[in-house]
């Protein structure tokens, strides 16, 4: 009896902690976005641009977006990137007039 009540928790718990990754997963698909690297542009250093063209059928809270954790080797200009973000409520550089800061969650180059 005992060897049955501890196979029925431990199923439980799986059970538990399967769906918790299921619905992280339907999390980053919300934020993730396709859009292209500009540098030195627009009085910023960096900033990425977001259209609708690249994204079809999402609606875009922002067409243009600071990176704040951009890695060095993706700072090229015209660099077609999928990324997922979370928003800031970081300052952007003074003159950039980007409508939205945000720090990359996951970010890879699209050929």
């Amino acid at each position: 009896m005992k060897i049955l009540a501890t196979l029925f928790t431990c199923l439980a718990l799986m059970a538990c902690k399967t769906s918790k990754k299921s619905l992280d997963s339907n999390k980053n698909t919300e934020n993730e976005l396709v859009g292209i690297i500009h540098v030195n542009e627009n009085q910023c250093p960096i900033y990425i641009e977001i259209t609708e063209a690249l994204n079809p059928g999402k609606s875009l809270a922002f067409k243009t977006a600071y990176p704040i954790n951009l890695k060095d080797g993706m700072k090229k200009k015209g660099l077609k990137v999928k990324f997922s973000y979370t928003t800031s409520k970081a300052m952007s550089p003074e003159g950039c007039g980007v409508e939205a800061i945000i720090n990359l969650e996951t970010i890879e180059v699209i050929p």
